[in-house]
């Protein structure tokens, strides 16, 4: 098991420090049978669990949300995104045999099957045992191959981050957004505002805390390297991951607390 944040270790994690681009093959490559995380968020309806996937669409990163289909039934809906604008496209299809088929309003569909590691037993691969999906998206006459790695599943239906915050879903991503986007430009003053200090930097195993904002602001550098704002250039903020109170973004780079960011791990 992946060691998440909790309250009394802020941040202490190791989830893998991948670019996205490369992190869904890496997660299907990578011999390890990812778990289920985020299993404790309050979300509910008839018990039935909501998967989620990050990889990618052609050469851009996109975010897909899959409702688990109802026993007997194999209509599937969920959604996903681009990273570029992280707005949800609505999408509708059904479980076919080992195929997943997917249709959103304007004209695009994917094909994708399950990815295995052979923790399935023999079995038929379906979303409980498998750690991915593979396969095509097509609109016209335009073709794009599909990466997707499982990246958590979920309770679904109520309050997406009700476990971090009692502010609405799309404020929380609103302010996390705001972060990222003032980072990756470099709009010190700015993204400050979005940091609880102290602040918990992890990195080679080691872990320092940063008090205040004029301290992180005299080691900016040392904290938002390049190889931290690398990842960060291609995380997703939206759809988020969830555990311990603390929303991830960047492959585990950051954790969000109900007041701003609350850990950074360091490749």
């Amino acid at each position: 098991m992946v060691p998440v944040p909790g309250r009394h270790n802020r941040g202490m994690n190791t989830w893998p420090h991948l670019p996205r681009r490369t992190f869904a093959a890496a997660l299907l490559g990578s011999g390890v049978a990812w778990p289920a995380w985020g299993q404790d968020v309050p979300r509910t309806e008839s018990n039935r669990t909501e998967y989620m996937y990050e990889g990618v669409l052609g050469s851009g990163t996109i975010g897909m949300s899959l409702l688990q289909p109802r026993a007997g039934d194999p209509r599937l809906t969920g959604h996903y995104f681009h990273g570029r604008t992280l707005k949800d496209i609505a999408l509708t299809g059904s479980l076919q045999g080992d195929q997943l088929v997917l249709r959103e309003s304007g004209g695009g569909s994917f094909v994708l099957g399950f990815v295995g590691q052979g923790q399935a037993a023999g079995k038929p691969l379906s979303f409980t045992n498998s750690v991915g999906l593979t396969g095509v998206w097509t609109q016209g006459g335009k073709r794009l191959e599909v990466t997707l790695g499982n990246t958590a599943s979920r309770p679904a239906g109520g309050r997406r981050y009700a476990q971090v915050t009692s502010e609405g879903d799309a404020e929380f991503e609103a302010r996390v957004q705001a972060f990222h986007k003032a980072v990756l430009a470099g709009q010190r003053a700015e993204a400050l505002r979005f940091i609880d200090f102290p602040l918990r930097v992890n990195q080679g195993g080691k872990s320092r805390e940063l008090a205040s904002a004029e301290q992180l602001e005299a080691g900016w550098t040392t904290v938002f390297t390049r190889a931290c704002l690398d990842l960060l250039k291609e995380a997703l903020p939206h759809d988020m991951f969830v555990a311990n109170g603390q929303a991830m973004l960047g492959s585990g780079v950051l954790w969000f607390g109900a007041n701003g960011v609350v850990a950074i791990n360091l490749p």
